[in-house]
């Protein structure tokens, strides 16, 4: 429990333990370097510090894909609600997007992206018939709501 402890605590021993020399300002640099972030714009594979899926996933019949497409979207929305790269890319491609972060659709499912002045995007999913009609299957939107 003590190694556990003081290993846990080390951050704060190196902020806190010293003593500040009188008019130096004092930058303190991590040990390890940061890891350089995800770079969007050449579709390299995602880093491992977010990903939509835990491992390849393939939603081949429309139950698997009522049943989980709205989770791993709604994963997408939130992390493209703080990372701007990811929520361009995903705006443009989000069908390629998802492929790249291991969920893989049939070719019949097509994603569209609906945005409207003044309101949060929309995702639609639709499933393309054989006379080329296009028959919603389901969409999401994120809903802020505060409480009292």
């Amino acid at each position: 429990m003590a190694l556990a402890l003081s290993w846990a605590l080390a951050p704060f021993k190196r902020l806190f333990g010293r003593r500040r020399a009188e008019g130096v300002p004092q930058v303190l640099m991590p040990d390890d370097p940061l890891p350089a972030g995800a770079d969007y714009d050449d579709r390299s594979l995602p880093t491992e510090e977010f990903v939509l899926v835990q491992r390849m996933t393939r939603l081949m019949t429309l139950d698997e894909i009522e049943r989980h497409l709205p989770e791993i979207l709604g994963r997408a929305l939130a992390r493209g609600w703080i990372d701007k790269p990811f929520q361009a890319a995903f705006m443009d491609h989000p069908k390629k997007m998802l492929s790249t972060y291991d969920v893989h659709l049939p070719d019949s499912v097509e994603i569209e992206v609906e945005t409207e002045p003044g309101k949060r995007p929309r995702i639609v999913v639709y499933q393309a018939g054989l006379d080329g009609r296009k028959r919603r299957l389901l969409y999401l939107q994120l809903v802020m709501m505060a409480g009292r």
